[in-house]
């Protein structure tokens, strides 16, 4: 057995360069599984101790001037560990002469128990305020820098930014693109104008009762007066980003599947040509007594050193970029991500890396070693039946291309196996840019979508109780085109019919509610089944796609719809493609019911705190615009602003990761595509290096030599193309599929350009990786080949 090893080892070190791009790949599938597989533990465990040391709020109300003593009230309630008032106001500040966005939160830093946040400067005075870290990656902001803040009165607060805080219970500012600040409550309370706070954070100790203390928690708030929306429930499986996470890991794993199997066929195509160089040590060693079994434990023992190896490379490789992945997701989720390699990811890398190369090296193998010990000692070099089969006669007909070039195609005739397997391997990297191109195109174009189906251009809302009739004060401004009464908030919802009746009812989810007029100008549903209800229905809803998939609702089922403490059933009349999406949103997806019967069930008819605008212009700079006259007309007022296309920017923010890491798998698939050339290509300059001596002696240049190995390279890589064609398309598919399941409804698009485009990778990434061996072939010199053997 050692002498098997002994051969087996000296066959891989001899064939160093070979031997380095075999194990390279295997080393990059193997990366992927270490680095999926930390990363997500990882992540998992850092966002739980950042929640668990934050304790995060379970249970949020928006009040409106609750007085302190609430806060003591709501802890009387059974099953209320904990409960703090707190003020919040998104304003406007000027800083360094422009305005920004700031979402200022109001803290007793010295004793603050629920959404905890960790300072990184000591705690801000009066008229100081401490900024979350990641607002400088949003803007420079530096200590000592002023904000002029606008209160709610019209009037300008100045507050002086004193040091940072890291807090998880909101992601980076990029992503969100407002600064969020901490004061003082009694400088926050000047903004707002009032002596009370309007916001109540819950923690309770059982989260099986959840529902049943927010029921009471909104009791106790209307026996005393204090006016509060709908509460929102935390759901402690999904974390912010979990949904974005989890397609990214998708991505991951799919694209180190691909990986995988790439690397397989580079096994395979490494060992066949060993196998095919050594026809002769295959009879010598048959003939003096070596059974077949030894033959093929030399090859397998040698596919076993290059999964070993390419083990131990990718288990590097896959802990250095889980590293670098856990500090940028870390930095998009302010959380502190300290890094440990996961065991289960390493055991199942190297599980699986040492499988597939051991597959990868059992077919050529068994092939090579049949050949009987005759014809073993009578081989020489290629073939010979070359010439004999269907595509060597069609090769040989090439007669339309100069000489070089049809001698380049009829070359890779020659080694078929070794061809086709490179093909293969160019096509898997074709079909992952196609791949990757579609998936994110599609992304990018769903949440495009949006400006089809939401026709506002922004949505403006207060902290407090207006008449409906308040929307004729917003049609009297000047650029209003027109205006609508909405509102949305959180609901339990669960089909009280089942379309199999002998199914129990399901459990109820939370949805996001929309309160949207029957009549809307400014929502175009995109339905995919049914219709819109009319004004005149009092029972009509209609869902999104994702609801329906989950809760497998069709048109005509029963909804039961709960707000508060108001239950009703309602009728499914259509289902609607909502492509709408927010980082780490926990609601399972969309109900539409007409504004007044949200109205009426949240017994509030004629008031609302949130309209619909739409602009006599669309651009960003008009709606800015016209938001900013709208807050300097109504400044008595504490108005809150969002526009539309800030909202698709802040959805591309957060997909964006899935875009670079689409991308960057690609390449990393195409890298492997180049090795696979690259292989191919230096085997055949080995081969035929006699060949090449002949040529020079008969005054071929270098030029010619070059020309003619390029032209192979390029060949297999419009060959890899047109099969990755054929594959790129359903693996696209499989892709998005993969993320509609996570993510939301995506369109599938494949287009002209990305076919266009991945012919272009294809051609550059096979004339890269003939560059090297095609230049190898030109310094070979006419002696030092003839000489050979």
């Amino acid at each position: 057995m050692f002498a098997l090893f002994r051969k087996a080892y000296r066959d891989v070190t001899q064939r160093r360069v070979r031997s380095l791009l075999t194990i390279g790949a295997i080393a990059i599938g193997v990366a992927g599984i270490v680095a999926i597989v930390s990363t997500a533990q990882n992540l998992t465990r850092a966002q739980a101790d950042a929640y668990r040391h934050a304790s995060q709020a379970d249970i949020t109300f928006w009040v409106w001037d609750a007085p302190p003593k609430t806060a003591r009230a709501l802890e009387d309630i059974p099953n209320v560990a904990a409960a703090e008032l707190r003020n919040n106001y998104f304003t406007k500040c000027k800083w360094n002469g422009e305005y920004r966005d700031v979402n200022v939160w109001g803290l007793n830093f010295a004793d603050t128990r629920i959404n905890q946040i960790r300072l990184l400067d000591p705690a801000p005075k009066s008229g100081e305020f401490v900024a979350e870290i990641s607002v400088r990656d949003l803007f420079p902001v530096q200590i000592g820098d002023a904000f002029a803040c606008r209160a709610r009165d019209g009037s300008t607060v100045t507050l002086t930014l004193a040091g940072f805080a890291q807090s998880p219970n909101y992601p980076s500012a990029t992503i969100l693109d407002w600064a969020t600040i901490y004061a003082n409550p009694d400088d926050v309370a000047k903004l707002l104008d009032i002596a009370g706070a309007n916001q109540a954070l819950l923690k309770v100790r059982d989260l099986a009762d959840v529902r049943d203390t927010a029921r009471d928690a909104a009791r106790l708030l209307d026996r005393r007066g204090v006016s509060h929306g709908a509460p929102t429930i935390r759901d402690p499986q999904n974390y912010l980003g979990k949904r974005e996470l989890d397609a990214l890991f998708v991505l991951l794993s799919v694209f180190s599947v691909v990986g995988l199997v790439t690397s397989g066929f580079l096994v395979a195509n490494t060992l066949a040509a060993m196998t095919a160089e050594q026809v002769g040590e295959i009879g010598i060693v048959k003939a003096i007594g070596g059974t077949r079994a030894q033959v093929i434990a030399i090859y397998l023992i040698a596919a076993l050193l290059y999964g070993i190896a390419g083990t131990i490379l990718g288990t590097i490789l896959g802990a250095l970029g889980s590293w670098r992945l856990l500090a940028y997701i870390g930095a998009l989720l302010n959380l502190d991500s300290g890094f440990v390699v996961a065991p289960e990811g390493v055991a199942l890398g190297a599980v699986v890396g040492i499988f597939v190369t051991l597959i990868g090296g059992l077919i050529p193998a068994l092939s090579g070693t049949a050949i009987r010990v005759k014809d073993a000692l009578e081989a020489y070099g290629i073939t010979s039946t070359y010439g004999q089969g269907r595509v060597d006669r069609l090769a040989q007909k090439i007669v339309a291309l100069p000489p070089l070039p049809a001698m380049s195609l009829r070359n890779l005739a020659r080694r078929k196996a070794r061809s086709l397997i490179t093909m293969l391997v160019i096509a898997v990297a074709v079909a992952a840019s196609l791949a990757a191109q579609s998936t994110s195109t599609s992304v990018d174009t769903a949440i495009d979508g949006l400006f089809k189906t939401y026709y506002a251009d922004a949505w403006a809302w207060f902290d407090q109780w207006v008449g409906t009739n308040f929307a004729s004060n917003f049609r009297a401004v000047e650029g209003v085109n027109a205006v609508e009464v909405w509102s949305f908030g959180d609901a339990w919802v669960r089909a009280s019919t089942s379309p199999d009746t002998t199914a129990p009812l399901s459990a109820p989810v939370c949805a996001r509610l929309w309160g949207v007029p029957a009549n809307t100008t400014m929502y175009v549903p995109r339905l995919v089944a049914g219709r819109w209800y009319r004004a005149d229905e009092t029972d009509a809803v209609v869902v999104s796609t994702d609801l329906a998939l989950e809760r497998k609702l069709r048109v005509g089922d029963t909804l039961e719809v709960e707000i508060s403490e108001t239950r009703r059933d309602f009728r499914v009349v259509g289902i609607v493609i909502d492509n709408s999406i927010f980082l780490g949103s926990s609601v399972a997806g969309k109900v539409f019911v007409d504004e007044t019967i949200v109205e009426r069930m949240q017994d509030r008819l004629g008031w609302a705190t949130f309209f619909a605008l739409r602009f006599d212009a669309h651009d960003p700079a008009t709606v800015e615009k016209r938001l900013g006259e709208l807050q300097t007309k109504f400044k008595q007022y504490q108005m809150g602003t969002d526009s539309a296309y800030r909202e698709v920017r802040g959805a591309k923010e957060q997909t964006r990761i899935l875009s670079l890491a689409l991308y960057a798998m690609s390449l990393i698939i195409g890298a492997i595509g180049a090795l696979g050339v690259l292989n191919t290509l230096t085997l055949n300059v080995l081969e035929r290096r006699r060949e090449i001596g002949v040529l020079r002696s008969i005054g071929a240049a270098d030029a010619n030599l070059v020309q003619v190995f390029l032209t192979e390279g390029l060949a297999l890589g419009f060959g890899g193309w047109i099969v990755g064609i054929l594959i790129g398309y359903p693996l696209g598919q499989l892709l998005l599929n993969l993320m509609k399941a996570v993510l939301f409804q995506i369109d599938y698009i494949f287009s002209p350009q990305m076919i266009f485009a991945s012919l272009l990778f294809a051609l550059a990434l096979a004339t890269l990786a003939s560059l090297v061996p095609a230049l190898g072939a030109a310094r070979l010199r006419v002696g030092q080949v003839l000489r050979y053997e």
